[in-house]
């Protein structure tokens, strides 16, 4: 029986077991390459999410055109398929002695393989033309028979019935177009309708005219004018009734929104200032509206 191992040199080794078993290699159960494995010069070694729908194809464009093949069974040519024509193109060698050595053997085995393919392949290609222009005069003899079947087909019933129908048809527009018994209504309908757009672009061509000579009177036409405009405007007190504003915001407010012009037209402003004030202004602009229609053009 063996002798005990000391508690110390037990302790000892459980404790250096892992160092033992971290030298020995250690094996993934994943089949993708581990991050150490891809160098940086990988496209893979960054990670980046991909979309479920994989990308669609590009369509590759293959440079240059491809010769069209030859004609291997021309008709005046021979008959490639024949004992004749074959061994004609792949004759038996002449010297059919041993062969001195292994390399002459193998080329003598070369020899008899290409003379094997070749007439392998002229048998099979000719095969596959014959199948070829079988099927194409298959084709080509159904189309012939459905064709000529349409041709000599005799007349449908519907096409009996309603052939003096389109017959009378075409006869009448042959001779003209049809006459049109609603005709003079639709024209005289026309003419009311160009009559009403050419009345309407008067009306607003008159009032763009007037609306152009009421905002002529304040025109700048010299440079006593411009200058005048200039001094009142570029000043050091730009609002005199309040010195303290920056800007026009400060002085005379923001501009009004559309949700300040809806609650001026409600009756529905926030301040009590605004709730109370009267209809007065309100009912003046309606009242100016109204006299510029009834009098055709601007008011001040």
């Amino acid at each position: 029986m063996a002798a005990p191992m000391p508690r110390s040199s037990l302790s000892l080794a459980v404790r250096c077991r892992p160092c033992q078993l971290s030298s020995l290699p250690t094996r993934s159960f994943s089949t993708t390459a581990s991050r150490n494995a891809i160098g940086p010069e990988s496209p893979k070694f960054i990670e980046i999410p991909t979309i479920r729908q994989p990308y669609a194809r590009t369509k590759q464009d293959i440079k240059g055109t491809l010769p069209p093949p030859r004609n291997l069974f021309p008709n005046r040519g021979p008959n490639k398929v024949s004992e004749e024509y074959l061994s004609a193109v792949a004759r038996q060698p002449s010297n059919k002695s041993t062969p001195p050595n292994d390399h002459v053997a193998w080329k003598r085995r070369m020899a008899a393989s290409r003379r094997e393919s070749l007439k392998e392949a002229l048998v099979e290609l000719n095969k596959r033309k014959v199948q070829q222009e079988a099927e194409v005069a298959t084709k080509s003899a159904a189309k012939r028979r459905a064709n000529e079947a349409r041709l000599n087909a005799p007349q449908r019933e519907d096409e009996r019935l309603m052939n003096p129908t389109i017959t009378e048809a075409n006869s009448k527009l042959q001779t003209g177009f049809l006459p049109d018994p609603e005709r003079e209504r639709e024209v005289a309908e026309k003419a009311r309708r160009v009559q009403a757009k050419e009345a309407e672009r008067e009306a607003r061509r008159r009032d763009a005219l007037h609306t152009l000579y009421m905002n002529a009177r304040t025109f700048i036409t010299t440079e006593e004018q411009l200058d005048a405009q200039i001094e009142k405007i570029f000043t050091d007190e730009p609002f005199p009734n309040q010195p303290e504003a920056q800007d026009i915001w400060s002085a005379k407010g923001a501009p009004p929104t559309v949700q300040d012009l809806l609650s001026k037209v409600n009756h529905s402003e926030k301040t009590s200032m605004e709730f109370h004030k009267g209809p007065a202004i309100l009912t003046g602009a309606r009242m100016k509206r109204i006299a510029e229609e009834l009098t055709g053009g601007k008011m001040d």
